[in-house]
C-alpha cells in the first residue's frame, strides 16, 4: 500500500472514531442528570459548567452532534470506495462498504451509546471541551440548520423552539427521588421538598392551635396575674380576650411588658397590639406571604360565625416546612406518638391522621375530622368515655386514655399483628431404620396367609 494508500486508511479509522465520539457525546448529553451536573458546578468543577453551558442550548448542541456524525460517516464511506476501487477494483467496493458499514454500526452507534447510557455524567464530562469547540466550529452549518427546520416545522404548525410541558407535580417528585437515589440531595432536603408541595395545598384550620389549647389573657387582668401566665407559659406573646375566650382583642408582647415601669397603675389595654385575623380555608402559602409583608407574627383564626377557631404563629408555619423547631424551652415536650411496642402506640388525641399515616404507615381516613380523636368521635357518633374502646375496619384498635374538657386527651393504638403464612409441615413420615426387611417379608408372607 502506497503512502496516499496509508493516509486514506488513516482517514477512515479517524472518522470511525469521530463517528463513535459523537454517538457517545450525544447519548451522555442527553441522559446526564442534570441536576448532579448543577452541583458538581457548583463545587467548582469547570468541565460540569461546559456541560450546563452546552445542555442550555440544547438545540444547537443537537444540531452539532448530528452534522459531525453525517460529515465523519460521508467521509469514512467516501474514502473506503476510493481505496478499494483504487487498489482493488470495483468488485471490492461493494465488500468494504458492507464492512464499513457494520463497523460504523457496532463501533459507531451501539457501543459508544450503551457505555454512555451507562456512564453519562463521567462521558459528558470527557467530552465536554470537545463538543464545546465543534459547537463552534460547526456554527454556520447549524445555523443554517436551525433555519431550515425551523422553516419546515412552521409549515406543520408547530415550533420547535417552543418549550415543552411544564413538569407535574408527581413527575417533580419522581425527579427529586432520583437526586436522592444519586445522593445529589439528602433526606432531610428531600423531605423539605415534599413539604413544600403539601404547604401548597394546606389550610389555616390544618396548622392552627385550637382555641381549647390557646393560653390567653383577659383585659382586666392585673399586672401580677399576667407575669403569673408569662412565667408559667414560657410565651413571647400572648392572646388577649375580653368576656369571653372567643372574643380575642389582640395581643400582648413580653417587649412591652417588662419595660413597663409602672406595675400598680397596670392595664392590658397600655400595652395592647393590633390582632391580624384571618379564616378557617386560608391556604397556609398565602397566609406566610400575607404575614410576612405586615410583619406579624400571630395570627388568629376565625370560623364561619366569627369566633375565634385557634391562632397560628409563624414558627408553626415554618414548621411545616422544615420540621420541628425546638428551642431550649422544648426539651420536657411529650412526642407525639410515643411507642409502647412493636404494634402498640400512645397518640395525643388531638395529632392529625395524615401525620399518623406518615409516622406509622397506616390508612386513616375520615369524612369530617382531621384529628385521630374525630375519627373516633366519628365511630360512635359521640363522645367516648374514658378507657372506652374501638375497632375500626382496618382491624386496628384504637382505646381512649382521658377525657378532659369534652376532648380527646390521648389514644392507644395498637396495630395488627402481621403474621406470615407457617410453613407446611410434611405429612408423610420417613421410613423408621428400625423397619428392617426382614419385617417387611414378615408382613407379606402374613398377607398371603390371610388370602388363601
Amino acid at each position: 500500500m502506497d503512502t496516499s494508500g496509508v493516509i486514506q486508511l488513516t482517514i477512515i479509522i479517524i472518522s470511525v472514531g469521530l463517528s463513535a465520539f459523537f454517538s457517545s457525546a450525544g447519548t451522555a448529553l442527553s441522559s446526564v442528570n442534570k441536576v448532579r451536573i448543577k452541583a458538581l458546578s457548583d463545587e467548582g468543577s469547570p468541565n460540569a459548567s461546559i456541560v450546563l453551558k452546552i445542555l442550555n442550548n440544547h438545540v444547537k448542541m443537537s444540531n452539532t452532534i448530528l452534522t459531525g456524525k453525517y460529515i465523519v460517516n460521508l467521509t469514512a464511506s467516501s474514502f473506503v470506495a476510493i481505496l478499494t476501487f483504487t487498489s482493488y477494483g470495483s468488485y471490492m467496493t461493494a465488500i468494504a462498504t458492507g464492512l464499513l458499514i457494520l463497523a460504523l454500526l457496532l463501533v459507531g452507534e451501539i457501543i459508544p451509546q450503551s457505555t454512555a447510557i451507562i456512564h453519562p455524567e463521567k462521558i459528558s464530562l470527557l467530552c465536554s471541551r470537545p463538543v464545546l469547540f465543534f459547537m463552534y466550529l460547526f456554527t454556520p452549518i447549524a445555523y443554517i440548520l436551525g433555519k431550515t427546520t425551523l422553516g419546515i416545522s412552521r409549515l406543520f404548525h408547530t415550533d420547535i423552539r417552543q418549550k415543552g410541558e411544564f413538569m407535574t407535580e408527581d413527575e417533580f417528585k419522581t425527579y427529586v427521588d432520583a437526586s436522592h437515589e444519586e445522593g445529589v440531595i439528602e433526606s432531610e432536603e428531600r423531605e423539605i421538598i415534599y413539604n413544600v408541595f403539601d404547604f401548597i395545598e394546606t389550610m389555616a384550620k390544618d396548622v392552627m392551635i385550637p382555641r381549647i389549647d390557646m393560653v390567653s389573657v383577659d383585659l382586666n387582668m392585673k399586672y401580677d396575674e399576667v407575669l403569673n401566665i408569662f412565667k408559667e407559659s414560657m410565651y413571647t406573646r400572648l392572646p388577649v380576650y375580653e368576656e369571653y375566650k372567643d372574643n380575642i382583642i389582640g395581643l400582648i408582647n413580653i417587649k412591652d411588658f417588662i419595660l413597663l415601669t409602672d406595675k400598680e397603675h397596670f392595664h392590658v389595654k397600655d400595652i395592647l397590639r393590633e390582632a391580624y385575623y384571618t379564616y378557617e380555608y386560608k391556604k397556609t402559602s398565602d397566609l406566610m406571604i400575607e404575614m410576612r409583608e405586615i410583619a406579624a407574627n400571630v395570627a388568629f383564626i376565625m370560623n364561619e360565625y366569627g369566633a375565634t377557631a385557634g391562632m397560628i404563629t409563624m414558627e408553626d408555619l415554618l414548621e411545616e416546612i422544615v420540621g420541628e423547631i425546638r428551642d431550649e424551652y422544648d426539651g420536657d415536650e411529650e412526642e407525639l406518638i410515643q411507642t409502647i411496642d412493636d404494634n402498640t402506640y400512645l397518640v395525643e388525641g388531638g395529632m392529625k391522621l395524615d401525620d399518623i399515616n406518615a409516622a406509622l404507615e397506616t390508612n386513616l381516613e375520615s369524612e369530617d375530622y382531621d384529628s385521630i380523636g374525630g375519627l373516633i368521635i366519628e365511630s360512635l357518633d359521640r363522645l367516648p368515655s374514658d378507657e372506652e374502646t374501638i375497632v375500626i375496619s382496618s382491624g386496628i384498635t384504637l382505646q381512649v386514655k382521658g377525657i378532659g374538657q369534652n376532648r380527646i386527651k390521648k389514644v392507644l393504638m395498637t396495630l395488627p399483628v402481621k403474621t406470615s403464612l407457617p410453613e407446611l409441615e410434611s405429612t408423610e413420615k420417613e421410613p423408621s431404620a428400625e423397619y428392617r426387611v426382614s419385617d417387611i417379608e414378615e408382613d407379606l408372607r402374613e398377607n398371603r396367609d390371610s388370602d388363601s
